[in-house]
């Protein structure tokens, strides 16, 4: 199986080479977490090699996006340079949103996807059948444009329907212990990979995040 590297520090290893290619994998955790962190790593250490990526927000604009982005990388300069695509599309049009997805990612070339988060979706749909269909007609076609995506979601928010459609789920969350921070990721799953399912403590520095 072809594996998509995160280019994350140690994050590879934890999952056996990287992401199965052409899967959509969750990431899920409470707020404060780094979830929408790790997602635009994700997509930055892609643009390092020359692969595209494209950022899908349901909630922050573009400009909101950049301006939170306190890493030392040079994200501003890869959206730019249209190697990452930043779009902000409103939740509520989520019929349409298999279609505007698969004209975004083909109009950007784009290899890597994020969905964040992929749970606002559940609001503006009043059955889990649709909110499957919905979830299934996303996946068909990141699978059929030979796109990997991650999509995130509050682990408070998120339902089975997420997990059982997603080809992986990797957890993040932060614990306070004796006055101090903990954060914490474990891979819940992760289709046909060998991955290691130790719990293992994170953190963020200027260059990203790190796995420790």
């Amino acid at each position: 199986m072809k594996k998509v590297k995160t280019g994350i520090k140690n994050f590879d290893r934890l999952l056996g080479g990287g992401i199965p290619k052409k899967e959509m994998v969750l990431i899920e955790g409470e707020p404060g977490s780094g979830k929408s962190n790790l997602g635009l790593e994700f997509l930055y250490r892609g643009a390092e090699k020359g692969e595209k990526g494209l950022y899908i927000s349901f909630q922050e604009t573009r400009e909101e996006i950049l301006r939170v982005n306190t890493f030392d990388w040079k994200f501003e300069e890869h959206v730019k340079n249209g190697n990452i695509n930043v779009r902000k599309i409103d939740p509520y049009r989520h019929g349409e949103l298999a279609n505007m997805l698969r004209g975004t990612i083909r109009e950007n070339n784009a290899e890597r996807v994020v969905i964040d988060p992929i749970t606002d979706l559940d609001l503006y749909i009043d059955s889990k059948k649709d909110i499957r269909k919905n979830l299934l007609s996303i996946k068909e076609e990141l699978t059929e444009l030979g796109v990997t995506g991650l999509i995130i979601a509050e682990s408070e928010e998120s339902t089975s329907i997420e997990e059982e459609i997603a080809g992986g789920i990797i957890n993040m969350s932060v614990k306070r212990d004796k006055g101090k921070i903990k954060r914490e990721i474990y891979i819940k799953k992760l289709r046909g990979s060998d991955y290691n399912n130790g719990v293992h403590n994170y953190i963020f520095k200027s260059e990203g995040l790190i796995i420790q």
